[in-house]
C-alpha cells in the first residue's frame, strides 16, 4: 500500500491544443513515474454513449463524463505506484459544456468548485490554435474551429482560479509548446514525486 497521495497533473483547453499527444511525450519521458488518466469523453464516445444536443442530453453525457474522469483518476491513484498522474483534461472541464440553464453541474454532483480545484496539484491549460490551419478534428472531436475557441474561453474561466495553473498558449511549432510544457513537467516531477 502507498504511503502518500498520488499527485495529479491535469491537462485541460479547448481542443486540438495538444493535450492527448504531450501527455504521450511525457509518458514516454518520464516512463513510471507517471500515470496517465485518459479522457473521459473519447472513452464514452468512442463505446458509442450518445452525443446529442439537446440541453437534458448534455446535462446526462457531462455528468457521465464527470463521474467517469473521477473514476479513472481514483482508479489509478489506488492502482498505479506511480507519484504522479497525468491527466487527460479533468472533472471541471464539463462545467464548459453544461448548459446555462438550469441548475449547475457541481450541484447536481453534490461537489463545488473548492473540493474539485483540490483534486488536482497543478492545472496546465493548453490553447489550441488560434486560426483554422492549425486546427485538427476527429471521430470524437467534431467541433469547429470557432466552438473550440469558445470553449477554449469558458474552459479559462472555470480553472482561473485554481492556485497552481499554468496557460500555454499556441507556439508557431508544437515542439517549443511542448518543450515548455516538459519543463513544467520536469519541475513538477522533481517536486511532487
Amino acid at each position: 500500500m502507498r504511503k502518500y497521495r498520488q499527485k495529479r497533473v491535469v491537462f485541460t483547453g479547448g481542443p486540438s491544443g495538444g493535450k492527448t499527444t504531450i501527455i504521450d511525450m511525457a509518458l514516454r519521458r518520464f516512463g513510471r513515474k507517471v500515470a496517465v488518466v485518459p479522457e473521459a469523453a473519447t472513452i464514452l464516445y468512442a463505446g458509442g454513449f450518445p452525443r446529442r444536443p439537446e440541453p437534458e442530453a448534455v446535462r446526462h453525457i457531462q455528468r457521465a463524463i464527470y463521474y467517469t474522469t473521477r473514476e479513472l483518476e481514483d482508479f489509478a491513484a489506488a492502482m498505479d505506484d506511480a507519484a504522479i498522474a497525468l491527466c487527460d483534461r479533468g472533472t471541471l472541464d464539463c462545467l464548459a459544456y453544461w448548459p446555462e440553464t438550469g441548475p449547475g453541474l457541481l450541484e447536481t454532483v453534490g461537489s463545488d468548485l473548492k473540493s474539485e480545484f483540490a483534486r488536482y496539484d497543478i492545472a496546465l491549460h493548453l490553447r489550441p490554435p488560434k486560426t483554422a490551419a492549425g486546427y485538427q478534428t476527429s471521430a470524437t472531436r467534431i467541433e469547429p474551429h470557432s466552438r473550440a475557441l469558445e470553449l477554449d474561453r469558458k474552459i479559462e474561466a472555470v480553472w482561473k482560479n485554481h492556485p497552481n495553473r499554468h496557460v500555454i498558449e499556441e507556439t508557431p511549432d508544437f515542439l517549443m509548446k511542448a518543450n515548455k510544457i516538459m519543463e513544467l513537467l520536469d519541475k513538477a516531477v522533481r517536486n511532487l514525486a
